[in-house]
């Protein structure tokens, strides 16, 4: 299966194929590093939203800042205290030939008088009260989400959206318990839910040996 310009192995076409399934509200992919789980999921949410034959207006990105405290001391506005966090989307944009310049929303005058970005990129720090309607949703380094983080997310969330939930359990940068696997087990079984895995790594031999080290 070609998808963007890359050949699809077994495992990232029954990704891909699970997000594209409009029975599946919701996907998990636990996925171990170089497998390609940010830049498929980036990849299935755009042709989602740009599809006019679905309800989907946007996408957004939600990331852990690996702990709220330490994005609150980061200098600057919300947009420039998160933007170390969004480099996985913005590679994963670039892979798949979207225009970061032009996608993103921002709080530039620019992109406001454009009207055209449709990918906003968020940290679950700044997320309380909103409400996530008509959006295909990528919580990506779920991993790093406590249990408290992730409920906060997906409470959030509206039934007419899809969710794509991106991490791998064997690569936990929280000292807290993740939330990540707990949640795969909740909803593992669900008539409107699906759990993939990733296992080939694309970037060669080296990351793939030090990935094996546990």
């Amino acid at each position: 299966m070609t998808f963007y310009n890359f050949e699809l192995d077994a495992d990232q076409e029954k990704f891909v194929n699970s997000i594209m399934n409009p029975d599946n509200t919701i996907v998990f992919c636990n996925a171990k590093a170089g497998t390609g789980k940010t830049t498929l999921a980036m990849g299935a949410a755009n042709i989602l939203v740009l599809d006019k034959r679905n309800q989907y207006d946007g996408i957004v990105y939600i990331v852990s800042p690996y702990g709220e405290e330490k994005q609150g001391y980061l200098p600057g506005s919300i947009t420039e205290k998160s933007e170390v966090y969004y480099e996985p989307a913005h590679q994963a944009m670039i892979e798949c030939g979207m225009n970061v310049n032009s996608v993103v929303c921002s709080e530039s005058m620019t992109a406001k008088k454009r009207g055209d970005s449709y990918v906003k990129l968020l940290t679950h720090t700044y997320l309380r009260g909103t409400n996530l309607s008509k959006k295909v949703i990528i919580i990506d380094e779920a991993q790093n989400f406590t249990l408290p983080e992730m409920k906060k997310v997906l409470t959030r969330i509206h039934d007419d959206s899809k969710v794509i939930v991106v991490g791998h359990t064997g690569q936990i940068d929280i000292s807290a318990r993740s939330g990540f696997a707990r949640y795969i087990e909740h909803f593992s079984g669900h008539e409107n839910c699906a759990v993939c895995e990733l296992t080939i790594n694309h970037r060669g031999w080296l990351s793939t040996y030090a990935d094996e080290l546990e």
